[in-house]
């Protein structure tokens, strides 16, 4: 996209499950899409580890593609010119990680997930991406209560990752979801209180927000200095019962509706009834200056070319963005 923002695209919606998107052509064919439509950066996305995912670990990247470099290669090959992030969930057990089970409010499990980041900064450096972005806790439902202290020891932990990443040209982005347990604003304002704004920001996430009861708009012109990252998608719905504490809440709710009948919770930009209100938001990045990326995503949304053609007309069409 030729414009003053930098807009990439999320490669998450094309791996529905771990089988499904693992043959080259097939990540080929995806990167095609992104490319032709105008979307010339990728986000990676870290996923369980092994053959099944390779593109999500370093380890399995180079084992494919020899190094970042042989990344790039294939990213070019595509139409694609760079990655411009990575998002990793350090509680999703990993094969490289023995499926090791680490909670981020559990300081025990801390040096081993710093440990575990290093890979992914070292490499993200390498490939020239600027943003880690991490799920900063675990689903609400699986633990007790934010208790007073959460905030301090998990932005503790993140204050390290943190560290280690600006020693290779990368920053943090704390990525607001939907079943997170710092849920409101005054929680998500308090552990990124607790956070260094040199090396950790935010990664607003505009339907997660809005499905959480925070308003996307409203929280950036507040907050804007703190907001490092963004992912822009649409949502027809919130989560007005606290269905993200339902036990199973990825099935339960993502999946199953939360007993509403809710097919998906996760739009294309400009959908009839969208929450988000996406020109508003985007002129908000404008008025600002924001500097970084904001990648279109649209997970778990439907057919991800279809979503991905849809996403980029609205930015040609609605918002004024010319396809390069």
């Amino acid at each position: 996209m030729k414009d003053s923002l930098r807009w990439a695209y999320a490669i998450n919606a094309w791996n529905l499950r771990m089988d499904v998107f693992v043959r080259h052509e097939d990540q080929l064919r995806a990167l095609k899409t992104m490319a032709v439509l105008g979307f010339d950066h990728v986000e990676l996305a870290a996923g369980m580890g092994g053959r099944w995912e390779n593109l999500g670990h370093p380890g399995i990247i180079t084992i494919n593609h020899g190094g970042p470099q042989g990344l790039l290669d294939f990213l070019r090959t595509a139409g694609v010119r760079g990655v411009s992030s990575w998002f990793w969930d350090p509680g999703q057990p990993a094969e490289e990680n023995a499926y090791a089970f680490w909670m981020t409010r559990n300081p025990g499990d801390h040096d081993a997930i710093v440990e575990a980041a290093k890979p992914f900064i070292d490499y993200l450096g390498e490939l020239g991406g600027e943003q880690l972005v991490v799920r900063p806790a675990g689903s609400a439902w699986m633990a007790p209560p934010l208790g007073q202290d959460d905030a301090r020891v998990v932005g503790s932990l993140w204050n390290r990752v943190g560290e280690v990443a600006a020693s290779a040209g990368v920053r943090v982005a704390l990525h607001y979801d939907c079943l997170q347990p710092f849920h409101t604003e005054e929680q998500l304002l308090a552990l990124l209180d607790a956070t260094d704004p040199a090396t950790v920001g935010l990664a607003l996430d505009t339907a997660e927000l809005t499905i959480g009861g925070i308003d996307p708009v409203a929280f950036y012109q507040a907050h804007h200095d703190r907001v490092t990252h963004v992912h822009l998608k649409d949502t027809r719905y919130a989560d007005t019962g606290a269905e993200h504490l339902m036990p199973g809440a990825e099935s339960t709710m993502l999946k199953g509706g939360a007993g509403r009948r809710i097919e998906r919770w996760f739009y294309e930009l400009g959908t009839e009834g969208g929450l988000v209100d996406v020109p508003a938001f985007v002129g908000a990045l404008r008025e600002h200056d924001y500097p970084g990326w904001v990648v279109v995503e649209s997970d778990k949304g439907g057919n991800p070319a279809e979503m991905a053609m849809l996403n980029s007309w609205f930015l040609q069409r609605r918002l004024g963005v010319e396809k390069v």
